[in-house]
């Protein structure tokens, strides 16, 4: 199903509209039910899943986090490969 947001009266597809949607297309609309977040069921999930991570594991999430803190402050932009891949892509 086609996500899409109201905006201004207008709705506005969020996904690529599908090909063979043409001008003139009767569509149905519904309002989508918004998920309500638990945020004390999120932090305990984040908890349980991180309970098992090994000391290094942790300090090259915290590397890995403040050079990308110290590239935002710089404006650099850089973009560095996913967490334990190395390098730059």
């Amino acid at each position: 199903m086609l996500k899409a947001e109201l905006r201004k009266g207008v709705i506005i597809p969020i996904d690529p509209l599908p090909a063979d949607w043409q001008e003139g297309t009767a569509l149905e609309v519904d309002k989508a039910d918004a998920a309500s977040l638990d945020i004390n069921a999120w932090a305990a999930s984040m908890n349980q899943l991180c309970s098992d991570s090994s000391a290094e594991d942790e300090a090259t999430m915290s590397r890995a986090i403040e050079e990308h803190r110290r590239q935002a402050k710089e404006g650099t932009g850089c973009r560095t490969a996913p967490l334990g891949l190395g390098g730059r892509v």
